[in-house]
């Protein structure tokens, strides 16, 4: 991302750009982890709330180095939604749709932006 915004120059169109793409990431990230909480949340656990991750705020969803990485390199992560499947009501029907919660959320959100 940097080195694309050092070859091609800064003017007002890539400030634009630049900010849109920050926003909808900071969006994408934001609803792909919350939608780990929440299904894990609805199957019982409710460790994501006890420690403040069940929210759609970016900045609880952060990564240090995720987010340094994303700048240097144009990818990067977010902190994982900690669950414990031992609290789920069904152990294997929780882990299954808590694990792909996050994919069907970024599927809706592609479908959303399409």
């Amino acid at each position: 991302m940097i080195i694309g915004l050092l070859r091609n120059g800064i003017n007002d169109q890539t400030i634009i750009s630049v900010i849109a793409f920050l926003i909808a990431v900071a969006i994408s990230i934001s609803v792909h982890e919350f939608a780990h909480a929440y299904i894990a949340h609805k199957n019982g656990d409710d460790t994501a709330k006890l420690l403040g991750r069940y929210t759609l705020n970016p900045l609880a969803h952060l990564d240090v180095f995720g987010t340094i990485a994303f700048f240097v390199f144009g990818f990067g992560w977010a902190k994982p939604v900690p669950i414990n499947p031992l609290k789920f009501k069904e152990y294997k029907k929780g882990i299954f749709l808590t694990s792909i919660a996050g994919i069907v959320a970024n599927i809706f959100l592609a479908f959303l932006g399409a």
